[in-house]
């Protein structure tokens, strides 16, 4: 495959420490050119790593505006790195000149600029995707591995319920004194806010499991109290699945997702899942973004990347009557175990989990882009996108409902209302 060239507009920590080391690590992609507004520092200045990125990468074309970018014939993917508010003009524009694009999470604050997008690509024959990087991380692949593998999900279906959550501990002093690059973060404008931002990740995670709910019911707030008051800091969505014949075992199933900036505990909680015949439950975040954020492209060439620490491994666990008594049942079932603990009629131990691996997106969308660039229909490859610019769109759908949801006080039916 011939190597296809990506643009990138924008130079924060999603651009450094997601993007460039994740497509540096597929063959045939080349990182082209980046957009940062701030021009080249004068090298006799001193500059430092980490300033620009002409001096991070200096074989890299540097240019000011997108506008530049997106008119370079060299450039076959551009990558909007940029805050979300503005998410929607810049990929128009893209478009418009012809580039396949990778729009960050979330994708457009609002559905009708969703459509709008992914109805100008398919005039235009071109991809369209979101940065959905989290289906990528270790305990989310290992949840879905164990709920499809015939081996486990015995165990794990029907499922009763999920909660989900992404916790973080940023007291207000810190939001006070937040750097000028993410001053946008701040800004109550569409687009903003904790349920875009993390929300997006839990959600999407849900609706590639289940598909989308029947109905919703959400509450926002602003726990810290933080200016603008208008922008949420934290949020409870519940996704309500009806009983059907051909999902879940004909069970209902219920589903919370949850956020908050204010969770002083070491290890977050981030799965909770139960069972008729078990649980699975996950403290802890995945590990690339860490590694990621302290070792950018040398991360990914790590032994241990993306590999998660014995005490963060899931934990299982099964009635003994399920399993029966034997010390290897969980291992027959799950491979290896760890920490095993027998007690009050139950059986838990840590399962070694999937290992989390953000390149995985980047390998499709480039595999997908050099097959269009070598005379691939579109439509064809479109099939082939793990993040389909649709399902990202059905994302932002649940988040508006959600804020509906969140306004009114009332539960919001989706299917009824999510219709394109």
């Amino acid at each position: 495959m011939a190597p296809i060239n990506v643009g990138l507009v924008g130079y924060g920590l999603s651009t450094t420490a997601f993007h460039i080391p994740t497509i540096t690590a597929v063959p045939n992609a080349r990182v082209y050119a980046v957009v940062q507004r701030a021009a080249a520092p004068d090298i006799s200045s001193n500059p430092k790593k980490g300033d620009h990125v002409t001096i991070d990468y200096p074989d890299v074309k540097h240019y000011q505006d997108a506008t530049s970018l997106f008119k370079d014939p060299e450039v076959h993917l551009v990558v909007l790195c940029t805050p979300s508010p503005g998410h929607y003009e810049m990929a128009k524009e893209a478009l418009e000149h012809g580039k396949h694009v990778i729009v960050e999470k979330p994708f457009c604050p609002t559905t009708q600029d969703c459509t709008a997008l992914i109805d100008l690509a398919a005039k235009s024959n071109l991809l369209l995707t979101v940065y959905q990087n989290r289906r990528w991380d270790s305990d989310f692949l290992t949840l879905k591995k164990y709920l499809s593998a015939p081996h486990t999900s015995p165990l794990l279906t029907p499922i009763i319920s999920i909660t989900s959550q992404f916790n973080r501990y940023r007291l207000p002093t810190a939001a006070i004194t937040i750097s000028s690059s993410k001053a946008w973060k701040a800004e109550d404008v569409p687009g903003n806010g904790i349920l875009y931002d993390l929300g997006s990740h839990l959600i999407d995670q849900i609706l590639h499991l289940f598909g989308l709910p029947d109905w919703i019911w959400a509450h926002t707030d602003n726990q810290r109290q933080t200016e603008p008051l208008g922008i949420d800091d934290s949020f409870n969505v519940y996704l309500y699945y009806n009983a059907k014949p051909d999902f879940n075992g004909g069970k209902p199933l219920t589903v919370e997702l949850k956020s908050s900036m204010v969770s002083a505990v070491p290890r977050q909680n981030r799965w909770v899942i139960k069972s008729w015949q078990g649980s699975y439950k996950k403290f802890g975040m995945d590990v690339q973004e860490d590694q990621l954020r302290a070792h950018a492209t040398e991360a990914i060439k790590m032994e241990d990347y993306g590999e998660e620490k014995i005490e963060e491994w899931p934990e299982i666990t099964v009635p003994v009557d399920i399993i029966g008594t034997p010390d290897g049942a969980l291992d027959e079932i799950f491979g290896k175990v760890a920490t095993l603990k027998r007690g009050g009629g139950y059986v838990s131990g840590k399962v070694k989990p999937e290992k989390g691996d953000y390149v995985e997106f980047y390998r499709n969308v480039i595999e997908c882009v050099s097959s269009v660039v070598g005379g691939e229909g579109v439509e064809n490859v479109k099939e082939r996108l793990h993040i389909k610019a649709e399902e990202a769109r059905n994302t932002i759908g649940v988040i508006e409902l959600a804020r509906e949801s969140a306004r009114t006080g009332n539960r919001v039916e989706v299917k009824e209302k999510l219709k394109f």
